[in-house]
């Protein structure tokens, strides 16, 4: 039996990696503060990243074909130690145990303004985000064997991610809610970044993939869509314009994905789509029994 350790378990992207475990391999996966429920059986270990001796420990004693690492931190006063840093500790200790890698990085390491990106594309980030996601992908760059996946936001059901159930959250209670018409991503669905993100853990691809959805929206696009498909009206939500809100974001940060389309089996679907089905027929969809069958 294979044994692969997430890091971040806890997380969103970490619970559905659990969810779809391949067969013949054993899962491992760290959290920080709160040990989750594994809805796939994996095994938990708490884990501050930031500690480099305990991650060196904890890597050498289980010895994993595989790290798929996608812990990090959005908090301003934690992306040089857990992003940057902690992301460093992981690819190195990898590295020592001759384990393979799965990085997770991101799209809003571009500037967001030579849309599409490719994976060609050099990063350009112009918030403290973006450098600290540019900075762990360079990181993880170092190891000999690891496939890095830049992707978009990412969107699910069961629970829905943060960002649904702000915008729900926000339309039921009346509240105001503005959503950019100029700030494009290409969002894609869990489950397929999950299972792409097993498939590039059991093969030998190595190097930067870009793994998104394949539709572009817009901030205020996705957030219409996200409310259709839990039947609540979106009418609440009003549109509005990054450029000119003092905001510093990147506005067009629509990545590529024509490679990872020819070399994975993994379907990436439209958000829309996606979308609707769960609109028609609810969580139970085949598009998600068929994904989480096959991984």
């Amino acid at each position: 039996m294979k044994r692969a350790l997430i890091t971040g378990g806890s997380g969103y992207l970490g619970r559905h990696l659990l969810r779809t475990i391949p067969p013949a391999w054993e899962a491992h996966f760290t959290y920080h503060e709160h040990a989750p429920d594994a809805p796939g059986g994996g095994i938990a270990h708490a884990l501050d990243i930031r500690d480099e001796a305990r991650v060196n420990r904890l890597v050498r004693d289980l010895s994993p074909h595989v790290v798929i690492h996608t812990a990090y931190s959005m908090a301003p006063a934690l992306l040089d130690s857990v992003t940057v840093a902690g992301t460093h500790h992981v690819v190195d200790a990898a590295a020592r145990a001759g384990a393979r890698l799965v990085h997770l990085s991101s799209d809003v390491m571009f500037d967001g303004e030579q849309a599409p990106y490719t994976e060609a594309a050099a990063p350009s980030p112009i918030t403290p985000y973006g450098q600290a996601k540019a900075a762990a992908e360079a990181s993880a760059a170092t190891h000999p064997n690891a496939a890095i996946i830049r992707t978009s936001l990412i969107f699910g059901f069961d629970p829905p991610e943060q960002r649904t159930c702000w915008i729900l959250d926000s339309l039921r209670q009346g509240q105001p809610l503005t959503l950019f018409t100029d700030e494009y991503r290409c969002p894609v669905y869990a489950m397929e970044l999950a299972a792409a993100a097993w498939e590039l853990a059991l093969g030998d691809y190595c190097g930067i993939l870009n793994v998104a959805g394949a539709q572009a929206l817009s901030r205020y696009e996705f957030g219409v869509l996200l409310a259709r498909a839990w039947h609540v009206d979106p009418a609440g939500i009003t549109p509005g314009l990054s450029q000119g809100s003092g905001q510093v974001r990147p506005r067009d940060c629509r990545l590529d994905i024509s490679l990872a389309r020819r070399i994975l089996h993994t379907p990436l679907s439209g958000a829309e789509a996606v979308l609707d089905e769960f609109r028609q027929t609810g969580y139970s969809t085949t598009r998600h029994q068929k994904i989480g069958g096959d991984t």
